[in-house]
């Protein structure tokens, strides 16, 4: 028997978002592994899991991965939950590690999933899950990317020398606009003020701010400055979408007979 660790990924908190494959992993698993940031703390993809999948005869252990962006803190909780994961997988149980949204998508996982393919002891399956932004698309309604459109899915800040992720907007990010047709900018509450600032000044963009998206307490709106004063949550997001040039529907008559092919596609009623 092959020893398999199973990573399913159960979306933005709306527990009908978790997949039929994820759903039954996770129902014929022994041992549910799940991501909290401390001790007392309880677990978002967890809690979501709990709404529409029994857990009784489970065995449920939490692993920490603390609040910190230096790498040389957290990696000693990254050994400890693999070496935790690989006893129960060697032993022969059948182990799932819940992580809310996409596995691989600025996941907890990642740091996991990178000591389980440099060590190469058991084997793993993912399964993917819906994200937090791509909930936010289909509630604004808006095509995301299409043709030979460029989509980028970033952080809103970097990461200082020492390790500590900074409270500024990125350097390179008016480059990143320039080039993207879609930004999705995630954790994004601590540089509102600036994002604000920065895209008051652009044309032709259609900008959303996104918050616990996919939960019950979502909240959805047009960047607008009153979101300068509010207290915005660790799990926010901004939607930026370049609004292209309307499409040239050729002689009056085509007009007339066709489509509007030339409304823009962020008007369509289709």
């Amino acid at each position: 028997m092959v020893n398999k660790l199973w990573c399913v990924g159960v979306g933005p908190g709306d527990p009908k978002l978790i997949t039929l494959y994820g759903k039954q992993v996770i129902e014929n698993s022994d041992v549910i592994f799940c991501p909290v940031k401390s001790v007392h703390s309880e677990s978002f993809a967890l809690e979501t899991v709990r709404k529409i999948i029994p857990l009784e005869g489970k065995e449920i252990v939490k692993l920490i991965f603390p609040m910190t962006t230096k790498e040389d803190k957290a990696r000693p909780y990254w050994f400890s939950a693999y070496e935790k994961i690989k006893e129960k997988v060697i032993s022969g149980k059948k182990c799932v590690f819940i992580v809310e949204g996409d596995p691989l998508i600025f996941s907890t996982f990642n740091s996991v999933l990178e000591i389980i393919n440099q060590k190469k002891e058991f084997d793993v399956e993912i399964v993917p899950g819906i994200s937090s932004f791509q909930v936010m698309a289909s509630k604004v309604k808006l095509p995301v990317v299409d043709g030979d459109e460029v989509l980028v899915i970033m952080p809103a800040s970097t990461k200082e020398k020492s390790g500590c992720r900074t409270a500024q907007l990125r350097d390179d990010f008016e480059k990143i606009l320039e080039i993207s047709s879609a930004v999705f900018i995630l954790k994004s509450g601590r540089v509102i003020n600036q994002l604000t600032e920065v895209l008051s000044e652009r044309e032709n963009i259609k900008v959303f701010f996104g918050e616990l998206c996919g939960t019950e307490n979502e909240f959805i709106s047009e960047l607008n400055d009153e979101l300068k004063s509010r207290e915005n949550h660790y799990f926010s997001i901004v939607m930026i979408k370049r609004e292209e040039k309307k499409v040239d529907s050729g002689s009056d008559e085509k007009k007339e007979k066709d489509v509007q092919v030339s409304q823009s596609i962020f008007h369509r009623n289709d």
